[in-house]
């Protein structure tokens, strides 16, 4: 029989949390008017399964979810035996069973269909075929957990298992205004074990038993660790029992396979993978989503936490490593840490809200030689992008070192060397980037149209040699800072001062030589100043702003920003032409290595193959130009930096269209 295609505007896989609050935010915009849904959810959600808990201020909570939600919360938490104020922040506790009441409750006033499949039988959520219909959603919305396939090096994948009980006590027992995070006097067994005390009045509350571990918790042991915790209550009744596993993973979450198809909840990485919390991410995922609906958008953009590389997401793995490696440390590190940081302080933390001040105070109070061998082990992986902000500090700090011991032959051979591994290749493969494509052979319409477009270069510097250093310089501050801003995330309107900023410290910090190659340029040198710090005016400028570029970097809560002005700042000490060979190949040659490579998804060998031709090229021409100039080769700079603007022109026309393709 043949089937019959329908189109429909909603396709909800899953109705969990995600999924609930995500109707709630499109019926607060009407969103859900006269559209077509369809929810595939196999189970009944007509009881309390879950606990959604997270923390705010007064303020604030009302954006995450509506106060009538709410049905408990807590000024005061228990730690380490010790009850601590959370002021400005509460902590705020919401039922699953009101949060499935309530999308319920809308999706009855809509035109929704809802099936009973089994998730984990869902082909694929861009369409459902059933009763020989295929619907066809505009947006689907899979909330299903995601697939972590195998474990690459240095990625970790623990669980967060946990079994409570709800129990009323015939005598008043609890404090309603503190709860207890976490309680680890209880038997680790080999991994961090803790209770949760949630108490909702003096004598109901939620006592949960946890564990991060590798290891799930059964139920039999969840159980006997409560009766064991709860044997000084005279009598209690358990209610309701909780039983359920969260995954806590730094692990690759793979991305929606179509167009029209967005990842919700775990599957879109809202849980964080130190704590295994996730509604406060979810909510303001949810909104984010509803307004790009409310605005028309044809496609959703992918969760902004899917593909997390921060300074968090280091955080997070030097923990995860930590619990899996050396489990039995974890109790004496969270111990530690909520005897010495206030409660608010950790929240605001673990909300990666806080300032990089903060941390490395939170840092400091913990035990070093863990989180110091953790991080070592981290940072050894090449692909980690604290390590690739880090390389070229390193190296730095070492250059100046074979300066002082009169041995610049060796950075001189760390420049050729990345110089012919990265420095070359990473421009040599521009005609994929024409059309995005990686097995793009090279034409000669393309090479036609390359080489003209380097010539317009060449004549302009023929005619106006100020203004071709000027257009140089522009181009070459807006292809640096945006290779940077995409490597760090940060917003691509203000790359243009730092492009000023880490340009202006390269070139003035060494004025001497600077007005050797604009000499040989016929463009006018800079003046002779003295400076109130160094010799030099321009040195002063060139101090001042690398040191705004440190400082832009704490703004930002950037490391990587950090590191790299701070390696600029130690390259004012080298030649010029080593400083600007720093930065090049070993900070800008190797980010956009990694770009292309992760972007056509292929290793670096495959990478280098297709820059074969050019890059062999290019080393021929300056062998031999080299080799013909050998005793006067500095007398030809100014030539070579003719030549070299003549071809990176064409190259950062294209690495910009690339740079359109890596953020898409």
């Amino acid at each position: 029989m043949k089937q019959k295609k329908q189109l429909i505007d909603y396709l909800f896989v899953g109705l969990g949390a995600s999924n609930c609050l995500l109707i709630l935010e499109l019926e607060k915009r009407r969103l859900l008017d006269e559209k077509i849904i369809i929810i595939l959810e196999p189970h009944q959600k007509n009881k309390k399964d879950k606990t959604y808990c997270f923390w705010s201020t007064s303020v604030n909570v009302e954006k995450i979810i509506p106060l009538d939600f709410i049905d408990k919360e807590w000024d005061e938490v228990i730690l380490n035996g010790k009850v601590q104020r959370l002021n400005p922040l509460k902590y705020y506790h919401v039922s699953s069973l009101t949060l499935y009441e309530k999308a319920l409750k809308i999706i009855k006033n809509h035109d929704v269909k809802i099936l009973k499949h089994a998730l984990e039988q869902v082909q694929s959520s861009n369409q459902i075929i059933t009763d020989n219909i295929v619907y066809e959603p505009k947006f689907s919305f899979d909330s299903r957990p995601p697939v972590i396939g195998k474990l690459q090096k240095n990625q970790f994948y623990i669980n967060q298992s946990f079994v409570g009980w709800q129990i009323q006590t015939n005598e008043e027992v609890f404090d309603p205004q503190s709860f207890t995070m976490m309680d680890f006097e209880i038997p680790q067994d080999n991994s961090t074990q803790f209770v949760y005390v949630l108490p909702f009045d003096s004598k109901h509350a939620l006592v949960e038993v946890t564990r991060f571990g590798e290891k799930i918790m059964s139920l039999s042991e969840g159980e006997n660790l409560l009766k064991d915790y709860l044997k000084d209550y005279k009598d209690y009744q358990v209610l309701d029992i909780e039983k359920g596993c969260i995954p806590m993973t730094n692990a690759d979450i793979p991305s929606e396979s179509h167009s029209n198809v967005r990842n919700m909840g775990s599957r879109a990485g809202h849980v964080k993978p130190s704590t295994g919390y996730a509604f406060k991410s979810m909510s303001i995922d949810a909104t984010n989503i509803a307004d790009q609906i409310a605005r028309g958008n044809e496609s959703i953009d992918s969760s902004n936490v899917q593909s997390r590389d921060n300074r968090f997401a280091f955080y997070d793995s030097l923990l995860l490593r930590i619990l899996t490696e050396k489990p039995h440390l974890g109790k004496p590190i969270f111990k530690r840490l909520f005897g010495r940081i206030k409660a608010s302080e950790i929240l605001y933390f673990l909300d990666e809200e806080s300032k990089l001040i903060n941390e490395l105070k939170i840092f400091y109070s913990l035990q070093w030689k863990p989180f110091i061998v953790a991080a070592l082990k981290e940072l050894w992986n090449h692909n980690n992008p604290i390590l690739k902000s880090f390389i070229p500090l390193i190296l730095s700090i070492l250059f100046l070192m074979f300066q002082t011991l009169n041995m610049t032959y060796l950075t001189d051979v760390f420049l050729v060397t990345g110089l012919l591994l990265i420095g070359i290749p990473h421009g040599a493969i521009d005609h994929m980037l024409e059309t995005n494509h990686f097995n793009q052979t090279i034409s000669l319409k393309f090479i036609a149209l390359y080489l003209a477009q380097g010539a317009v270069i060449i004549l302009l510097w023929y005619i106006n040699p100020l203004l071709a250093l000027l257009i140089f310089i522009g181009y070459s501050i807006f292809h640096f800072a945006q290779a940077d801003f995409t490597e760090w995330k940060l917003n691509p309107k203000i790359s243009w001062i730092w492009g000023i900023l880490f340009f202006c410290g390269i070139l003035l910090s060494h004025p001497i030589e600077l007005n050797e190659i604009l000499n040989q340029l016929s463009v006018s040198e800079l003046p002779n100043i003295s400076g109130n710090i160094f010799y030099s005016l321009w040195q002063d400028i060139a101090f001042g702003c690398l040191s705004l570029g440190v400082i832009m970097g704490f703004v930002h809560q950037s490391t990587a920003m950090i590191a790299t002005s701070l390696f600029l700042l130690i390259t004012t000490q080298l030649t010029l032409i080593h400083a600007f060979g720093t930065y090049f190949i070993y900070n800008h040659s190797l980010l956009g290595w990694n770009h292309l490579r992760n972007h056509f998804q292929v290793n670096s060998l495959q990478l280098w193959k297709k820059a074969s031709l050019f890059s062999f090229g290019a080393y021929a021409i300056f062998i031999l130009l080299y080799w013909y100039f050998r005793n006067d080769f500095g007398n030809y700079i100014g030539t070579f930096f003719v030549f070299l603007s003549a071809i990176s022109f064409p190259h950062v026309l294209r690495m910009n269209n690339f740079y359109n393709y890596f953020k898409n």
